[in-house]
């Protein structure tokens, strides 16, 4: 009988310390879910924040501050601009070489 109660105590020992150790390395794994989750906040605000540098920098106005400022660009004069027509099916027929007859 005594042999029994032995046996039963190592094994009551032995699961005791099973549920200690389970316990513990699920703790283990919230402590390190929950600094995931506070990481994963701060990337998301993080990138939040950089698209809206990014909308800011790539405005067509902050642009042209730039290029005056920096570079010394200046808007062209609208009577000194023309525009090129580049669409093709309103050119004239192609011209036949010199020596090409019908």
């Amino acid at each position: 009988m005594t042999r029994l109660n032995i046996l039963l105590l190592v094994i009551l020992i032995f699961c005791a310390l099973s549920v200690v150790t389970s316990q513990h390395q699920a703790r283990k794994a919230f402590i390190e879910l929950q600094s995931e989750k506070e990481r994963e906040s701060k990337l998301d605000q993080e990138w939040r924040e950089l698209q809206i540098e990014s909308q800011t920098l790539g405005t067509h106005k902050r642009i042209e501050q730039k290029a005056s400022k920096e570079l010394g660009m200046t808007l062209p004069d609208p009577k000194k601009t023309v525009m090129v027509n580049l669409d093709r099916s309103t050119n004239a027929a192609p011209s036949q070489p010199a020596g090409a007859a019908k």
